[in-house]
């Protein structure tokens, strides 16, 4: 291999680029679409023949793009990882009959393959952060396909038709191809093409012909003049990426000198970007040209993770500068190189993650094994998109619950206003009675009244209406009487719903507020029941397809139920919070090998409460305060001890809007004296019983 000192780089420069383009990057442009798409300057490369930096500077177009050597948050299913996932879809499941297809969610489509020995779930998404093309779990089952046209399409087009290759049809380009026939070795009579590109992902389903019959969602001619994906056009690969293709025979020198030039182009647009804005208040420092920005920009099919690999098996900073590298860091930098070209031709892809970082590899270059590229790839990025759904949700709900409480709030103090107006009826009726039994004594016309309270004995003067008879403004007082009266009966319960309707929306609250930020699955679960619990309350409008998919979890659980009811097998606790809804419960292990139970909102609650707690377990809640409902299980034949049941409280204390403060009271009671009243909302209770209270310290608890 070539040395790669400054004297050697400036000897055999000029020979390659004067000589031999092939490995040299010379200027060249990208067409707008394609810019716009991926976010990338007009300007590609820079040459030799560029007199200063100042030129490349300006040939730049002025268009925001984010740092290359920015922190990324979530690993793009690049190139490499493609190039694994197809090798082991072909090894293992070409060919596979068609047998089902689904769309759970608005990103997604699953095929169900079929092979003589097995059957498995493609997962194709289209999702703007978590993009794929692999094997995975089951989806989520139930009617909620049904709102969506592409999965309807794509099961007419593909059912029974037989998977006969899977490849990627551009070099070093995010594009899959997977083509369906009626028998293995046919011609493809219809193509799945899945483009994995950010936020411009797609799956475009065609004809064998190449005639576009449905895709995840189209682009018009107003969204890109070059391009369209449109029902009824002939299907275009994307226009290729930047950069020259990697070869493996490429001169070691020439390869450092493309990854040189290359960062020092990011450099100077880093700098142009940042000079406008730094105009008015001071200059602004040169951005310092860096290798993970260099290798991106000059080569086709390179990653920002795939050079973080790279630079980690050649132990060098991936933002360190090219031009301050060793000979010995480009020596070991581009045998970490060549070893990657020799996995990409042998398809010798090792599946690996790291622990602390979370990121994967199909390079080998993580501690962590995994026995499948397609497990590992589906498990990463099903994680970020139940993230990101599970915020929004969270988000969502929040703001609705908020807004439901202002108006509850309100409605409540309106009732009181009218509850303590009502008050006044006696004092209005005994004022008709003083005038009734003073009306002979009231002259024609009077305006006032002097009279003798017989309760206080005290004199009182009331005010008098002398256009009216005495006789006629007492009916009028009487009548107000009786009004007020009616008033108080009427807003009673009113105001009774309205204060049952703002307990349940505080604790409500409550548990969105004791939410992580960032979601599990399990998470997702639980806020979904919230998302539930506040349709059912008429609190917020379903979305559009929630009325199709709680059809289809309705019918799931009635199976269940009914499957449960038959068996003679007790119900176990994770069977009887999933017949009813309430899955994911918290659980935790008291100091006496007790096992205590938390709800995480008010379905599971209600699960926890009059399900699960059977007579002799311990059930407790924070006193006065919206909080979740905590239960020890008792097992037969023992007793907790007071660590026991103060380990539980602690539990109940934290789990409550009582969480900062010092001490709170906790009640105790036993399962069989709780009763749920009649038309209360979820997750309300009425304990018959108490058998003690504890003073908790949220501090103390083992969630904490």
């Amino acid at each position: 291999m070539a040395a790669f000192s400054a004297n050697s780089m400036q000897a055999i420069t000029p020979t390659l680029w004067a000589c031999n383009s092939k490995y040299g990057l010379q200027s060249c442009w990208l067409p707008a679409w394609r810019a716009r798409r991926m976010g990338l300057a007009k300007a590609l490369l820079i040459s030799p023949a560029t007199s200063s930096l100042q030129e490349v500077a300006s040939s730049i177009r002025k268009q925001p793009r984010s740092g290359a050597a920015a922190k990324q948050s979530k690993q793009t299913l690049d190139y490499t990882a493609l190039a694994a996932c197809c090798h082991e879809l072909t090894n293992s499941w070409v060919p596979s009959k068609v047998e089902e297809v689904v769309q759970p969610d608005r990103y997604t489509l699953c095929l169900r393959l079929r092979t003589p020995l097995t059957q498995r779930w493609l997962h194709l998404s289209w999702h703007p952060t978590a993009a794929r093309v692999c094997l995975g779990q089951p989806p989520i089952r139930g009617d909620v396909a049904e709102a969506f046209s592409f999965a309807e399409q794509a099961y007419v087009q593909l059912k029974g038709l037989v998977l006969v290759s899977a490849g990627l049809p551009a070099p070093w380009e995010r594009v899959v191809q997977l083509d369906f026939g009626n028998r293995p070795g046919d011609i493809p009579s219809r193509r799945l093409m899945c483009e994995v590109m950010a936020k411009y992902s797609n799956v475009i389903l065609t004809g064998g012909n190449g005639t576009i019959i449905q895709c995840g969602y189209q682009v018009g001619g107003s969204m890109s003049s070059l391009r369209q994906v449109q029902q009824g056009r002939q299907y275009q690969l994307p226009p290729p990426a930047t950069g020259v293709q990697p070869t493996r025979d490429e001169p070691a020198a020439a390869w450092c000198h493309n990854i040189t030039q290359a960062a020092t182009l990011a450099a100077a647009e880093r700098l142009q970007q940042s000079a406008a804005p730094a105009a008015a208040h001071q200059p602004a420092s040169a951005p310092k040209p860096m290798l993970l920005a260099g290798a991106t920009r000059a080569y086709m099919g390179v990653s920002p993770s795939l050079v973080e690999e790279l630079c980690l098996l050649a132990n060098v900073s991936p933002i360190a500068n090219p031009t301050s590298l060793t000979e010995d860091d480009w020596h070991q930098l581009h045998k970490a190189w060549l070893s990657w070209h020799d996995r990409i031709h042998s398809k010798n892809f090792v599946a690996t993650s790291c622990p602390k970082t979370g990121k994967f590899s199909v390079i080998g270059t993580y501690p962590q094994g995994h026995q499948s590229v397609h497990d590992l790839v589906n498990s990463y990025y099903c994680s970020i998109q139940v993230g990101e759904v599970y915020a929004g949700l969270l988000q969502r709900l929040t703001s609705a619950v908020k807004q439901a409480l202002k108006k509850a709030r309100g409605r409540v103090r309106s009732f009181e206003q009218q509850l303590e107006a009502a008050e006044g009826a006696a004092a209005v009726q005994k004022e008709a009675d003083i005038i009734v039994a003073n009306i002979y004594r009231i002259p024609e016309g009077a305006s006032q009244l002097q009279a003798e309270d017989w309760d206080t004995g005290q004199p009182v003067t009331l005010q008098l209406d002398p256009p009216k008879s005495p006789m006629e403004q007492a009916e009028v007082l009487y009548r107000k009487a009786r009004k007020l009266r009616r008033a108080v009966a009427a807003v009673k319960p009113l105001l009774a719903a309205a204060q049952q309707e703002l307990e349940y929306l505080e604790t409500a609250e409550l548990e969105l507020a004791q939410m992580p930020a960032a979601g599990t699955e399990q998470d997702l679960m639980a806020i979904k029941e919230v998302q539930e619990e506040l349709i059912d309350q008429k609190i917020i409008k379903p979305p559009p397809e929630a009325a199709l998919a709680a059809k289809a979890a309705a019918k799931g659980r009635k199976a269940q139920r009914k499957q449960q009811k038959s068996s003679a097998l007790p119900l176990s606790v994770a069977a009887a919070a999933a017949a009813t809804g309430g899955a994911g419960l918290r659980q935790y292990r008291s100091p006496g090998g007790f096992v205590v139970f938390v709800g995480r909102n008010n379905k599971q609650n209600d699960v926890l409460s009059h399900q699960i707690a059977k007579a002799g377990d311990m059930w407790m809640h924070v006193r006065g305060l919206p909080g979740s409902h905590t239960v020890l299980k008792v097992t037969p034949g023992k007793e907790p001890s007071e660590d026991d049941l103060q380990y539980a409280a602690d539990l109940a204390a934290y789990f409550s809007k009582g969480r900062d403060a010092g001490k709170v009271d906790v009640i105790v009671a036993r399962a069989e004296h709780l009763k749920k009243p009649k038309a209360a909302k979820p997750g309300q209770v009425l304990v018959t019983k108490e058998e003690g209270n504890i003073v908790a310290r949220p501090s103390s608890s083992a969630a904490s």
